[in-house]
């Protein structure tokens, strides 16, 4: 009986909280604006209402548009024209403050470099609501720094003594961690893929430790490391996300792909010799290394003839 009794206040407590979050809901305001309307259709620009967003040099400014932002194309003093915004016009609320972005972050720095607003916020424009909101993740700074030759380091980006450490790293991580690491972590758990913050002599120096087997790589990988990266049986950028590794490395070396011999290239016309065969067939390999200089190594036979 006591029981009983138990499990009837326990369901009408539930039942009672569940009441007053739909009764909280439904008086809640949800605003309204779509991005795509104004920006695809309308052609606005997006400092039309994000003005500010040009001189922000912190993530810590509020550069939501106020009322007075709307009022120079909308009447916001009909109030018919409320609910063109907000669904509840008894208790409108502001657009909320993006409060959880770096505060390191300025937007004025990125757009002096050439930048623009779709860079990172691209899939906004497909918008038709507020929230939730869209903003880049770690994986898209990461990789447009790569790309830009801007810092990687973390400090760019993050205060000292923040808090970094993800969700997923709880306090058995070093023992089940390798489920993740073989598979894409971002896709398991939504949070960044390990290298964004690991580098790969963070793995090397516990792989290669004196109590563990190496994991990674034996011995002479250094001489066989070439079949695998050839026959793709690996995904080398996996760890190795800068190509610098690999180029320093071949470079102090001396250490030329084995294709590069006499004749690779040349300059009949409409010929090019081997290594046009060679890209044919796979551009990957060529990219690998000479993304980077691609200027001074293709450009003075591929470029425009003065």
């Amino acid at each position: 009986m006591r029981q009983l009794l138990i499990l009837s206040l326990i369901l009408i407590f539930t039942a009672s909280i569940n009441l007053l979050l739909i009764g909280n809901s439904q008086n809640k305001d949800l605003l309204k604006f779509s991005h795509k309307l104004h920006i695809i259709d309308e052609e606005l620009e997006c400092s039309t209402c994000h003005e500010m967003a040009e001189r922000s040099t912190t993530g810590r400014d509020n550069l939501m548009p106020t009322m007075d932002v709307c009022s120079s194309c909308h009447d916001v003093e009909d109030e018919e024209n409320c609910i063109l915004c907000h669904s509840n016009v008894e208790e409108p609320e502001a657009v909320p403050y993006v409060e959880s972005y770096s505060e390191k972050f300025s937007h004025a720095l990125h757009l002096s470099k050439g930048l623009e607003c779709r860079s990172c916020h691209e899939s906004i424009i497909k918008k038709s609501e507020v929230r939730p909101y869209i903003l880049p993740k770690m994986d898209d700074c990461m990789e447009c720094h790569q790309i830009k030759m801007a810092s990687l380091e973390c400090n760019s980006c993050h205060l000292e003594g923040e808090n970094l450490v993800p969700t997923s790293h709880t306090p058995n991580f070093i023992h089940n961690h390798s489920d993740l690491a073989r598979n894409r972590v971002i896709d398991i758990t939504g949070e960044n893929d390990c290298s964004n913050c690991h580098k790969p002599r963070f793995c090397q120096d516990c792989h290669e430790g004196d109590n563990i087997d190496r994991l990674t790589h034996p011995l002479n990988y250094e001489f066989t490391h070439a079949l695998e990266a050839q026959g793709k049986e690996k995904e080398c950028s996996v760890c190795h996300i800068e190509r610098q590794f690999c180029n320093e490395c071949h470079r102090t070396n001396l250490v030329m792909p084995k294709n590069h011999t006499a004749g690779w290239t040349n300059t009949i016309p409409n010929d090019g010799g081997l290594h046009r065969i060679e890209a044919l067939n796979d551009i990957e390999s060529c990219i690998s290394c000479h993304e980077q200089n691609a200027d001074q190594t293709c450009q003075p036979c591929h470029g425009p003839k003065n």
